[in-house]
C-alpha cells in the first residue's frame, strides 16, 4: 500500500479541497477536514493526530489563525513528514489573491458554502443568536460575499436567509474550483517532487545526473504552471504552453492545433504527416510517426481543447520520461485554455445581456410619451373628422366648433410635449454614451464652472427656500472638460431638487472641492444635502441605469450618466452614503 499526501484544512474550506482533489482525479491525496474554530483556541497536534489515515505519508496543514500554535512547535517526532502552509488570508484556498483582498477592501464580510450551510450554527457559536447578529456585522461590514464554488446547490436560497436576518446587502461571487486546484496542484507537485528527489538519492550514481535534471525540469514546469494559471486569454495561454513545452522538452519542432466545437484550427500550416497523425489521434497520448517524439492531447472533463505535437526531441532516450512530465502538466494547461474560454464567454453574455437591458429601458422609455402623443394625435383626427362631417352636412353649430378648438388646443399641446419629451430622451442616451468622440480639455476653474451651473438653473433653484453653500477655492483649476462638470452639477443638484426636496419647504446643499497633495494628486469633491435620503433598495441601485424614484417625472439617467462621466471619461470614483430622512452624500476623487 502506497503512502498518500493528506491535506488538512477547515471545515469551511474541506468541501472544496475535497472536490479539487476529486476533480484531479488523484487516488494518493485525501483530504481531512478538522473544526472551524478560526483560532478561538487554535487547532494542536494531539487534536489533529486522531484525524490522519493509517496510510499518511505526509502531511500539508492549510490555515491561517488556526494553525498559530502548530507554526510555533514542530510536529511530534512520530508525525510523518509535516508542512504547515500558512495563508494570508483563507479564502485564498478557494479565490484569488486580487479578488478576495479588493473584496475585504470595499467591506465585505467573506462567507463560504460550508460555512453558509450552518450559519445558524456559525452565529450561535460567535455567541449571537440570529434577530441579534445584525448590529455585529453592520458595524465593521458593508456586505456579505459569498464566494460560491458551485458545490452546494442550496446556496442561494440560504444566502437570501441570511440576508434577511442580517440585514445587508449580499453579493455572490463565482469563483469555482480553479484556485482551489491551482493551489493543490502546486502542493501535489512539491510533494511528488519530493518523493522524486528522495527516490533520487536512493538511486545509482550513474542516474544521479538524470534524476537531478528531473528535478529542476519539475521546478522550472511549477513555475512555467504559474505564469499559465495567470493568463486571461486563449492566445496568451497557448503561448504560455509552448514555452514551456520548449523549455522542458527541446524538440526540434512543436505544432499546436486548437480545437473547438468540433473544429480544427492550426495555428500555423502543419506539414501532412504531422497533421494526418494529429486528426487521427483517439487516446490521450501517442507517439508521432517517427517515434522520435508525443503527440497529446489538451482537454478538460470530456471536451478535447487543443492537439499538441513535440516532434525530434533533443534527447529522444529519455522520450518516455518526457511524456510522463507532460501527461503531468496537460491538467493544468487544459484547466488554463478552458478557463481563458470561460472568461471570453461570459464577457459576451456580459455584452449581450448589458445591450438587452439598453434597448428594453430605451424602448420602455420612448413608448410612453410616443403613446400618449399618438393617443392624442388619433383623437384630434376623429375630432377632425366628425367636425368635417358635420360641416358638409350643415349642421355643425358654435358649440361643436368650440369643442373641436378646445380638443384640437389640449391633443396639439400632448403631441408637442410628448415629440419634446422623447427628444429629451434621445439628448439624454446620447450623453450617457461617454466613450464617443473626443472632446477638448481646456484648463478650467472648478468654482467658475459650479456658479455657472447655478445661474443656469434660474427659477428652478429657488434661492429663498434652498440654500446651496460651496467651499471651493476660487484659484483651484483642474484640466477637463467643462461641459462634463456642468452635466455632473446639474444632475445632482437637480437630483436633490427633484427627489432629495420632494415634500419639503426647505433645504441646504453643501458642495467642498479640494486639491488633495499628499501621494497621487487627487481632486477630492463631497456633495452632501439634507433631503429625505434614499432606501436601501434605491441606494443600492442609484447608478443603474433607468433606475428612478419618481416615475412620473425620472428618466433615471441622470446618475448613471454622472457614474460614467466620472469613473470612464475622468478615470475616477464615486461613492454614496444614505439613509432613510439623513439625506445623501456623494464622495467624488479623480486623479489630476
Amino acid at each position: 500500500m502506497s503512502a498518500k499526501l493528506c491535506i488538512l484544512s477547515c471545515h469551511n474550506f474541506h468541501a472544496e479541497v475535497g472536490a479539487g482533489v476529486t476533480a484531479e482525479g488523484w487516488d494518493d491525496v485525501v483530504a481531512v477536514a478538522f473544526p472551524a474554530r478560526c483560532g478561538r483556541p487554535p487547532v494542536s497536534w494531539d487534536e489533529l493526530r486522531p484525524l490522519l489515515p493509517a496510510d499518511c505519508g505526509q502531511v500539508v496543514v492549510l490555515g491561517r489563525s488556526c494553525l498559530t500554535h502548530l507554526g510555533a512547535a514542530p510536529a511530534p517526532a512520530d508525525w510523518p513528514t509535516t508542512r504547515v502552509v500558512p495563508v494570508q488570508q483563507c479564502f485564498h484556498i478557494v479565490a484569488s489573491e486580487t479578488l478576495v483582498d479588493e473584496a475585504i477592501a470595499a467591506g465585505g464580510y467573506l462567507i463560504t458554502s460550508a460555512w453558509l450551510a450552518d450559519w445558524r450554527g456559525q452565529l450561535q457559536a460567535m455567541g449571537f443568536a440570529p434577530e441579534q447578529a445584525g448590529e455585529f456585522f453592520h458595524d465593521f461590514a458593508k456586505e456579505l460575499v459569498l464566494l460560491d464554488t458551485g458545490l452546494d446547490p442550496l446556496a442561494s436560497s440560504r444566502l437570501a436567509e441570511l440576508q434577511q436576518t442580517v440585514k445587508l446587502p449580499v453579493r455572490r461571487i463565482p469563483v469555482g474550483l480553479d484556485s482551489v486546484r491551482a493551489r493543490l496542484v502546486r502542493l501535489v507537485l512539491e510533494w511528488r517532487l519530493a518523493e522524486t528527489h528522495r527516490e533520487a538519492q536512493r538511486a545509482a550514481q550513474e542516474q544521479a545526473r538524470h534524476h537531478a535534471g528531473e528535478l529542476a525540469d519539475h521546478v522550472a514546469a511549477m513555475d512555467m504552471l504559474v505564469q499559465l494559471a495567470k493568463t486571461q486569454h486563449e492566445t496568451d495561454a497557448i503561448d504560455a504552453i509552448e514555452n514551456l513545452f520548449h523549455m522542458l522538452f527541446a524538440p526540434a519542432a512543436l505544432h499546436y492545433l486548437r480545437i473547438e466545437n468540433g473544429i480544427s484550427i492550426p495555428r500555423a500550416p502543419l506539414p501532412e504527416a504531422m497533421s494526418a497523425a494529429l486528426h487521427q489521434l483517439r487516446e490521450d497520448h501517442a507517439w508521432t510517426p517517427d517515434g522520435q517524439g508525443f503527440l497529446l492531447r489538451i482537454g478538460h472533463g470530456e471536451a478535447t481543447l487543443g492537439l499538441i505535437a513535440v516532434d525530434r526531441l533533443a534527447f529522444p532516450a529519455y522520450r518516455e520520461r518526457y511524456l510522463n512530465l507532460a501527461l503531468a502538466v496537460t491538467g493544468v494547461c487544459g484547466l488554463a485554455i478552458e478557463n481563458a474560454r470561460n472568461r471570453r464567454r461570459l464577457v459576451e453574455a456580459e455584452k449581450m445581456a448589458s445591450l438587452g437591458i439598453l434597448v428594453a429601458g430605451v424602448a420602455h422609455e420612448i413608448n410612453t410619451p410616443l403613446g400618449v402623443g399618438l393617443a392624442a394625435a388619433s383623437t384630434l383626427q376623429a375630432q377632425s373628422r366628425h367636425l368635417a362631417a358635420g360641416f358638409a352636412a350643415r349642421s355643425m353649430t358654435q358649440s361643436d366648433l368650440t369643442h373641436y378648438l378646445d380638443t384640437a388646443e389640449t391633443s396639439t399641446g400632448l403631441v408637442c410635449q410628448n415629440l419634446e419629451r422623447i427628444g429629451h430622451l434621445i439628448d439624454a442616451f446620447r450623453q450617457v454614451a461617454v466613450e464617443g468622440k473626443a472632446l477638448e480639455r481646456r484648463a478650467i476653474r472648478l468654482r467658475e464652472c459650479l456658479d455657472e451651473v447655478l445661474r443656469s438653473l434660474g427659477d428652478s433653484l429657488p434661492t429663498e427656500r434652498i440654500s446651496v453653500q460651496i467651499e471651493c477655492a476660487a484659484e483651484l483649476e483642474i484640466d477637463s472638460v467643462a461641459g462634463d462638470w456642468a452635466s455632473i452639477f446639474i444632475n445632482l443638484i437637480g437630483n436633490s431638487l427633484k427627489h432629495g426636496f420632494k415634500g419639503r419647504q426647505r433645504g441646504v446643499i453643501d458642495i467642498r472641492a479640494e486639491r488633495d497633495e499628499r501621494g497621487a494628486k487627487k481632486l477630492r469633491l463631497d456633495y452632501r444635502d439634507d433631503g429625505i435620503g434614499l432606501t436601501a433598495e434605491a441606494l443600492a441601485r442609484i447608478f443603474d441605469p433607468f433606475y428612478t424614484t419618481d416615475l412620473q417625472h425620472g428618466m433615471g439617467l441622470g446618475m448613471h450618466l454622472v457614474y460614467n462621466l466620472i469613473t470612464q471619461r475622468m478615470g475616477g470614483s464615486i461613492q454614496c452614503e444614505s439613509t432613510p430622512g439623513n439625506g445623501v452624500h456623494f464622495h467624488i476623487e479623480l486623479p489630476l
